[in-house]
């Protein structure tokens, strides 16, 4: 009996235990969900995303982003709800507290100072909001914490010495604010700091050296900040470091080969994937030792002052994928060995020599980029082997030979950029996914076939300086996605396509230096986002309105048009002038009458963009003849004559204002020749402009010798091309200003020159003429 009551009695006693643990917990339950909605009085949630935090629930654990363990709130995660307002510190009165996140919101204010409160938080994350405040108030007295995430706010001023307190920090994540000043050295206090990301502030003053005393860290990214000085030596201690990201700052010097000096005893533990010191002031050569790596996955020294040749030991890295080193010679063979390599460039450099012929058949290459360099030979035929090649830049170098096959098929090619070469073939029409493709400045020929319809996602097609020829085909109507084309310098004839004007996103338009014939079409007037229209140097003809439409006075963003050096005739649209953001309308060397339409844009435009229509008059002007019959012989440019030395490219002229002391008749003998002279009396004297006439060759053209048909010895001067896009106009006008006014015993005078880039020389009778 006694054994009974003894049992009965301690049943009762654990009841009794378990029912006061129960109402405690329901106490403290209750003060916790008080402390949860005084926090929430300070927030506005527009989309009521926290409805369940309320009394009417008997435990916040239910509550939205609430996290109880033993029942008790340990974790509150808020991110991305849509929340503003300030924060209030009440949260720090949850005394098991070790996780907060209120990340992607919209709070701001002042970090409260009662935050240091929260003794037990090990994660405060407070990224992507708009809290501002300085970094030392209240984190640095926060010394539970592991993961503290600030970034993409407002924190101002310097980082604290205090950082130094955080001894459990484990990552921070500063990046993206306004934090100035140097990196504390007591930021070597942190030995189990993994990640420090603190790019895009405006950090200054060196790396300290003490980082490498942080013996945990896998990450330090500092990138897009204001650090200088030189590469600390001590970073070859961070043995874990997998990511050193360091680009776009102002550091200088060598790459000290200890930090690259990877031996195999260390890196089988430093394990690097990533080293990018992109946009610095690096010096010296690259270490050979970075190909010790074995284990990078990433090189990037691009955009430093780096020279020398390309260590072939970074061929020796297995798994590398990518190396930017552009804007730094040979390109080592080793590089075709790399198997893993998706993305390679080297654009902007000096390199020389022949691009290693096997590239891509061990990798499948994503991205190559070796543009702007001096290498030479023939394109690598396995670029594209296994369909995954998306964007492939060789430009500005000196490759010649055709496309190869395996380009020309290579369906995953988005951009082809091939330009300012001496390529040679027909153009490609099986890259069905091209946006966009370059071929300016090369050695292509034969027609522009009806099939470029099928290119229908293009947007930029740039086929200037070249030798196609034929008409230009209607199907170009068809690219609708097209917002630059360019086929300049070139042989195309007929007319210009009306179906132009279906491609309503065109902005640059250039048909300059054809044989392009008839009208303008109306249609191009629909081409509202059209900002460039150059269609200089043909043999476009017609009577106003047909010849110049008056709807191009529609292209409301039209900034330049050039209809020069044609055989238009009739009066000058006044839609045209009206245009407000015209700034260049050159309607020089055509056969146009009437006067120029007295409005604004044509007003703040210099004559010389009206010279050479005999017939056309100009308010206020000197210089006008109103009753000159217009003349319909056609005016052909000096580099359209076949057999014309191909290097020779001629640019159009750009026109830009004179200086007011510019006299009027400096102009017309700028702008008119010398009257007997003919351009087609100049081709015969020079016999064509053959090599056996030339006298000399300088870095700006070459001078010829011409006996004209009266016997009279002239010299005569071609202006060389310059660069696509660079005008020779100032050049050229420079030189006849000043040949123009000197007179001098031992100096040939001008007597002529033309918008063609020609200047006429009378020959003194000193020179010794090449026969």
């Amino acid at each position: 009996m006694a054994w009974q009551v003894s049992s009965l009695l301690q049943m009762l006693f654990h009841l009794a235990l378990i029912f006061c643990l129960s109402v405690a917990s329901i106490n403290s339950l209750e003060e916790e969900a008080l402390f949860l909605l005084e926090f929430k009085i300070s927030l506005s949630d527009p989309s009521n995303n926290l409805e369940s935090w309320n009394s009417s629930y008997f435990t916040p654990c239910n509550w939205t982003g609430v996290g109880c363990t033993n029942h008790k709130v340990t974790s509150i995660n808020l991110t991305g709800l849509n929340l503003s307002g300030t924060l209030s510190p009440s949260i720090c009165n949850l005394p098991y507290l070790t996780e907060f996140n209120v990340s992607k919101n919209f709070f701001s204010g002042p970090f409260p100072i009662d935050l240091a409160k929260c003794h037990n938080l090990e994660i405060l994350d407070l990224c992507t909001n708009r809290f501002h405040g300085e970094l030392l108030t209240p984190f640095c007295k926060m010394t539970t914490l592991r993961k503290l995430y600030l970034c993409e706010n407002y924190v101002y001023g310097e980082m604290p010495e205090e950082i130094g307190n955080l001894t459990s920090l484990e990552e921070l994540f500063i990046y993206s604010n306004n934090l100035t000043g140097t990196i504390p050295m007591s930021i070597s206090k942190l030995k189990r700091l993994k990640v420090i990301r603190a790019g895009r502030n405006s950090l200054s003053g060196p790396i300290p050296t003490g980082i490498g005393e942080c013996q945990s860290l896998e990450v330090l990214g500092l990138s897009q900040n204001q650090l200088e000085g030189s590469l600390p030596r001590d970073l070859h201690k961070l043995q874990n470091l997998t990511d050193l990201i360091l680009w776009q700052n102002h550091l200088s010097g060598l790459i000290p080969p200890e930090i690259v000096e990877c031996s195999q005893r260390t890196w089988e533990v430093i394990a690097a994937k990533t080293i990018v010191y992109l946009y610095n002031q690096l010096n010296g050569s690259i270490p050979s030792e970075l190909g010790n790596c074995t284990n990078a996955l990433e090189i990037d020294l691009s955009e430093n002052q780096l020279s020398g040749f390309i260590p072939r030991e970074l061929g020796y890295i297995p798994d590398l994928y990518l190396i930017h080193l552009f804007e730094n010679r040979t390109i080592p063979l080793e590089f075709q060995n790399l198997t893993c390599m998706v993305d390679l460039q080297l654009f902007d450099n000096h390199l020389e020599g022949r691009i290693p012929p096997s590239l891509g058949v061990n990798s499948n290459l994503t991205i190559l980029d070796m543009s702007e360099n001096n290498l030479v030979g023939r394109i690598p035929p396995h670029l594209c082997k296994y369909q995954t090649l998306v964007f492939l830049s060789l430009g500005s170098n000196r490759l010649s030979g055709n496309i190869p096959y395996g380009i020309k098929t290579c369906k995953s090619l988005m951009q082809l950029m091939l330009g300012d070469n001496m390529l040679t073939g027909s153009l490609p029409m099986e890259l069905y996914n091209l946006s966009a493709l370059e071929l300016f400045e090369n050695r292509f020929s034969g027609p522009i076939p009806p099939e470029v319809c099928r290119l229908i996602n293009l947007e930029r097609l740039l086929l200037s300086d070249n030798y196609f020829f034929g008409y230009l085909p209607p199907e170009i109507g068809n690219l609708s996605q097209l917002v630059t084309f360019n086929v300049s310098s070139n042989m195309l004839s007929g007319s210009i396509p009306q179906e132009l004007g279906n491609c309503m996103k065109l902005q640059r338009l250039d048909l300059s230096r054809n044989y392009f014939t008839g009208n303008v079409p109306e249609e191009l007037g629909k081409l509202v986002k059209l900002e460039l229209l150059k269609l200089s140097d043909n043999n476009l003809m017609g009577v106003i309105p047909g010849a110049i439409p008056e709807n191009l006075g529609n292209l409301q963003m039209l900034e330049s048009l050039y209809l020069n050096d044609n055989q238009l005739v009739g009066e000058i649209p006044a839609s045209i002038g009206e245009l407000l953001s015209l700034l260049v309308c050159n309607l020089s060397n055509n056969n146009l009458v009437g006067t120029v339409p007295n409005t604004t844009a044509f007003g703040r435009m210099d004559s010389t963009n009206f010279a050479g229509n005999y017939g056309l008059c100009r308010s206020g002007s000197n210089n006008c003849h109103p009753s000159a019959v217009p003349s319909t012989t056609p005016k052909r440019s000096w580099f359209k004559e076949v057999g014309f030395c191909w290097a020779m490219k001629r640019r159009g002229p750009t026109f830009v204002s004179l200086e007011d002391s510019t006299k009027p008749e400096v102009l017309d003998n700028y702008y008119f020749p010398k009257e007997g002279f003919k351009y087609q009396d100049l081709v015969e004297a020079t016999s064509s402009f053959s090599d056996s006439t030339i006298i000399g060759k300088g870095a700006c053209g070459t001078v010829y010798k011409a006996v004209m048909a009266d016997g009279e010895v002239i010299a005569v001067k071609k202006l060389k091309a310059q660069g696509d896009g660079v005008s020779v106009d100032s050049s050229f006008r420079a030189e006849i200003l000043t040949l123009g006014k000197i007179r001098h015993c031992n100096m040939s005078s001008s007597m002529a020159s033309a918008t063609t880039k020609t200047q006429i020389f009378s020959c003194m009778s000193t020179w010794k003429m090449a026969a």
